[in-house]
């Protein structure tokens, strides 16, 4: 299925609400696939979800439909439609004003304004966009541009349909980790930070109910997350994530933020939330205490085991940290009646 299916409009793609859903999340160092439902007896505003979880490491991007299609048998899943989230190492993300054309004319006009930001020529892009909030554009409309390639897009397509799923939408990972801000923090006064990261990435996004503020790329993330990293690295992640808490609550006009959410993997959540903790004046959440007021989750890892909320193990953390695009993402299947005005 080629990638022009997302021409314009890649990111919004199907929109019904899914009674089950799958969602994969790529990246060149690991692969995840989260599969599930919506709790029975609850509404998707307010329930929970059951989901099933398998998240494994990559050696590069021509192992990936067979890790793949081990994920696909673990999980008892085939041949059915997949949400694809992307990670930020697969395209450009740029804000830009948004130019006065109409709708339909909007992914071709800016086209043109974000070609110094990518390396390749933009006739070879396939580029889709979404809006900043009015509250935080002021007295100008500004859109968030994605860039990525059509034929990187195609090549991860063919290896998809070679695992045995079906290529329904594409998404990235900034909107998968709005989708589940607006599912742990549903309220529209509730401006949360997340930060995740993973080896040599990391990401930290503001966000207030279903609308994306903020979303920077952390820099200087080391590869090894050894104690003489976190050493190196502890103050360069501190001045990152207070800029961009500053800039969305100054430069943005916007209130307080009111928690921030920690995601790391490599068992590095703990002493960043400990650190962040001791010099933020921001409350510090670990991501597992968040997602235990809604999920259900059974890790295959590769053994089915039901994660106890209470207990939960370094291992099972970092696994959750490295899925959690995918869950993300897999929200906006199953409850896009929450997401509907936003990409």
């Amino acid at each position: 299925m080629p990638p022009q299916q997302w021409i314009p409009g890649w990111l919004k793609g199907r929109r019904e609400r899914a009674r089950a859903a799958t969602c994969v999340y790529l990246s060149s160092g690991a692969v995840a696939t989260v599969h599930g439902r919506a709790q029975a007896g609850g509404t998707a505003l307010e329930g929970g979800f059951d989901l099933a979880v398998r998240a494994d490491p990559l050696d590069g991007l021509d192992d990936m439909a067979a890790t793949l299609k081990t994920q696909v048998q673990s999980l008892g899943i085939r041949n059915g439609p997949a949400h694809i989230v992307l990670a930020p190492e697969f395209y450009t993300l740029s804000l830009v004003e948004r130019p006065s054309v109409p709708d339909e004319d909007l992914v071709e006009a800016v086209r043109w304004q974000v070609q110094d930001n990518v390396e390749f020529p933009v006739d070879q892009a396939s580029i889709d966009v979404f809006d900043l909030p009015h509250a935080a554009s002021r007295d100008r409309d500004m859109v968030f541009v994605v860039v990525a390639r059509k034929d990187f897009l195609a090549s991860r397509i063919e290896q998809i349909q070679q695992a045995g799923l079906l290529v329904d939408s594409i998404g990235i990972t900034e909107l998968s980790m709005r989708n589940l801000i607006a599912t742990l923090f549903p309220e529209p006064d509730q401006s949360i930070a997340l930060v995740r990261m993973t080896s040599n990435s990391g990401l930290i996004n503001v966000s207030r109910s279903a609308e994306l503020f903020l979303s920077r790329r952390i820099t200087g993330v080391p590869g090894d997350f050894d104690e003489e990293a976190w050493e190196s690295f502890q103050n360069t992640l501190l001045l990152q994530v207070q800029r961009s808490v500053d800039y969305y609550e100054s430069a943005m006009g916007q209130p307080p933020c009111n928690a921030l959410l920690v995601a790391a993997t490599h068992s590095w959540q703990s002493r960043v939330c400990e650190f962040l903790t001791e010099m933020m004046p921001v409350p510090i959440r670990g991501l597992s205490e968040a997602l235990s007021d809604r999920f259900a989750i059974e890790l295959h890892n590769p053994d089915a085991q039901q994660i106890d909320w209470d207990a939960i193990s370094d291992t099972q953390a970092n696994a959750l940290a490295a899925a959690l695009p995918a869950i993300g993402g897999l929200l906006r299947e199953l409850r896009p009646e929450a997401l509907a005005d936003a990409a």
